[in-house]
C-alpha cells in the first residue's frame, strides 16, 4: 500500500478533528465581535448606565418600555404646548407648586428654576418610572448627568424646560433623585384628568 501525499498547508496536524478547528474559529469571531462592539459604544458597559470614557452623560433606559406604552404620554415640542407651568426647586427638598393638574392629551411646558445652592432635577413619570430612575441614579458616579426625555438636571440658579404631552387620566409624580432628595420629600404630584 502506498502512502498518499497530503498538503500540510491545507490540513491541520494529523488527528485534529474539524469540530475543534471550527470551535477555535468561532471563539475568535465572538471575541472580535465583543471587542468591536465595546469600541463602538465608547467603553460603556451595563444597560447604558455608565460612560467613563469621553462623556459624563449617561442614558438611563426604562426597563418596562417607552412611557407612551404605559399611557403616561411622552415628550412634545414646546411649540405644541398651550400652557406653561413654572416650577421652582428649593434646598428645603421641596418643589413649588407641590401639585399640578393637567388634562389627558394636553401638552404642557414646565419651566423649572433651581433656586437652591444644590443640584436638583425634575423627573416626570409614574411611580414605576420614578423607582427605575432612583435605582439607576444609585449607580451613577458623582458629577455624572443623564440625558432623558422626561428629566432635566439643574445646577444652582439654572432654569430649564421640559415639554410633555400627557396620556390617559391618572396620577403621576415629579421628583428629584439627587442623593437623599426624594427621601427628604422632594417630589410632587400631577393629576391627569
Amino acid at each position: 500500500m502506498a502512502d498518499t501525499p497530503h498538503d500540510s498547508a491545507t490540513q491541520g496536524p494529523p488527528g485534529t478533528p474539524r469540530w475543534v478547528k471550527a470551535l477555535g474559529i468561532g471563539i475568535v469571531v465572538v471575541v472580535l465581535l465583543v471587542v468591536v462592539s465595546m469600541i463602538i459604544v465608547g467603553g460603556q458597559h451595563g444597560p447604558g448606565l455608565h460612560s467613563p470614557s469621553g462623556s459624563d452623560r449617561a442614558q438611563i433606559p426604562s426597563a418596562s418600555g417607552p412611557s407612551t406604552a404605559r399611557g403616561i404620554g411622552g415628550p412634545a415640542d414646546a411649540d405644541e404646548s398651550a400652557r406653561t407651568v413654572e416650577v421652582t426647586t428649593f434646598d428645603t427638598m421641596a418643589f413649588e407648586p407641590g401639585t399640578i393638574e393637567v388634562s389627558a392629551g394636553e401638552a404642557v411646558t414646565f419651566v423649572v428654576t433651581n433656586a437652591g445652592q444644590a443640584v436638583h432635577e425634575f423627573t416626570l413619570g409614574d411611580a414605576a418610572m420614578q423607582q427605575e430612575h432612583a435605582n439607576a441614579m444609585e449607580h451613577m458616579r458623582a458629577g455624572m448627568t443623564h440625558d432623558l426625555p422626561n428629566s432635566i438636571t439643574l445646577e444652582p440658579g439654572e432654569t430649564g424646560q421640559l415639554t410633555w404631552r400627557f396620556g390617559v387620566a391618572g396620577t403621576l409624580e415629579y421628583a428629584c433623585h439627587e442623593p437623599g432628595h426624594f427621601d427628604g420629600g422632594m417630589h410632587g404630584q400631577i393629576t391627569v384628568d
